[in-house]
């Protein structure tokens, strides 16, 4: 029997895991976990009983506290095993593609390489843009969630691995930087690509650099609309 669910994902998404989890299992103890210091300052000698549930999250969990875990690590990643590491929507949007999805998988010592426990594929159109490609994911998510959630609140157990493998490299903070910079000579089709996939605000815009001068692209539609728990909020 689980004992407790450390629970790594932003505060606006909590809440509402924490309330299917304990649908599942009333008598669970949920702790959320919103920095990594928070996670260490918990996880300090062996934890029976316990397991690290992440959705989402850009936390990088170290090797030495997925050790500890009696019950293991999960990883809830807003993209399909063709698209590991950071910003998925972002690369699919860019590289092309008529199916995305979601993935759950162990955490394992190297980002997204763990056996994997669950994917689900779904289309997309073909003009498709980050915001609404990150609200399809985070849907598909949360579904993914729920369906689990008996069994990660309940039952010591591993969840079941699936015949799916991890394909293609794992992108970075780095690959995402380096598509917002723009080059001095973009075309007008490959400006309007880059600023589907990255989308707009102050931490994904892109930029330019011009006779030695850096410019930043932080124009906002005029209804801007905000991603919260995967649905779109005016």
């Amino acid at each position: 029997m689980i004992e407790e669910i450390l629970l790594l994902a932003e505060p606006v998404l909590s809440e509402g895991l924490e309330t299917v989890l304990q649908a599942a299992n009333p008598h669970l103890k949920i702790t959320p976990i919103q920095s990594l210091a928070r996670l260490e300052a918990k996880c300090r000698g062996r934890q029976e009983g316990t397991r690290l549930i992440s959705f989402g999250s850009e936390i990088i969990v170290p090797t030495a506290i997925l050790e500890v875990l009696g019950a293991g690590a999960y990883n809830f990643h807003p993209g399909p095993p063709t698209h590991p590491g950071r910003f998925p929507s972002c690369f699919f949007i860019y590289g092309g593609g008529e199916r995305f999805g979601s993935t759950v998988h162990e955490m394992a010592a190297k980002v997204d390489s763990g056996p994997i426990n669950a994917v689900d594929w779904f289309a997309v159109p073909n003009d498709v843009d980050r915001l609404t490609l990150d609200a399809m994911s985070f849907r598909s998510l949360f579904a993914l969630f729920r369906k689990l959630a008996p069994h990660l609140a309940v039952s010591a157990e591993p969840l079941p691995c699936i015949n799916e493998a991890w394909s293609g490299r794992a992108t970075t903070q780095q690959d995402f930087e380096a598509m917002c910079r723009l080059p001095p000579d973009v075309s007008e089709q490959e400006f309007r690509l880059r600023y589907r996939a990255v989308g707009e605000g102050p931490n994904h815009a892109l930029e330019i650099s011009l006779f030695g001068h850096r410019f930043c692209l932080r124009n906002q539609q005029s209804n801007p609309e905000v991603l919260i728990g995967g649905e779109k909020r005016s």
